[in-house]
């Protein structure tokens, strides 16, 4: 009962911080020429990435993109190439970027290995208490198309290549891992300052193996 308390106050915690984003009211038109100069080369400018590596955007949830975009801007989250090309950009660039790949239609899904499958469901769908990993499901959803109100972003169907990278960051954030080069760890809210946030916490409990099912499988669901 404890781990399930935890697991639901940390939940609430993350819910309440993130649903504090409010993105400006944006322009779609001035977000698509952003799109086509700066983003299209490695996202595509339909939000369709063509590069494992790189996110697909087309439909994801706005506030969890300007929340993103932001943060590389301001340096919270570390990207050099991000930070880069954000770097001449204006809060409302940002968010008329943000509102644009929003508006385009959701990518589709990649094909998952069915051999993974049984173990990767557990994780998501039912965590794995005795190692105090909580549910994927719990936050991204059932069919992982995340959370708008609270800026949880949708994964399923997103290139299990860059899935399973930023739950790695997210890990070494988590375990405090000494890196000396801070683009290796990646951070998220947390309820208060200074304490580690919800995927830092997830993530540090996952194994090698965890992140190679759980990235292929969420790679497939839709």
């Amino acid at each position: 009962m404890k781990k399930i308390l935890t697991a639901a106050s940390l939940l609430i915690a993350s819910v309440s911080g993130s649903a504090a984003v409010t993105v400006p009211k944006y322009d779609i038109a001035k977000g698509k020429v952003i799109a086509e100069s700066v983003c299209g080369a490695c996202h595509g400018v339909n939000g369709v990435s063509t590069v494992p590596a790189q996110p697909n955007l087309g439909g994801q949830n706005v506030k969890y993109l300007y929340k993103q975009l932001t943060e590389f801007k301001s340096g919270a989250r570390v990207n050099p190439i991000m930070s880069a090309q954000v770097a001449k950009l204006n809060d409302q660039d940002l968010a008329n970027v943000a509102g644009y790949y929003a508006s385009q239609p959701r990518w589709g899904v990649g094909y998952a290995n069915p051999a993974y499958a049984p173990v990767a469901q557990k994780l998501y769908y039912g965590g794995n208490s005795t190692r105090g990993v909580i549910p994927c499901a719990g936050c991204h959803g059932g069919k992982a198309n995340g959370n708008d109100l609270a800026a949880f972003p949708r994964i399923g169907g997103q290139h299990s290549a860059y899935i399973a990278t930023q739950l790695k960051l997210f890990r070494a954030a988590g375990r405090e891992d000494e890196v000396t080069d801070p683009s290796q760890t990646r951070m998220n809210d947390a309820a208060k300052k200074g304490d580690k946030g919800m995927m830092q916490i997830v993530a540090s409990k996952l194994s090698d193996n965890d992140i190679k099912v759980l990235s292929d499988y969420i790679s497939g669901l839709h």
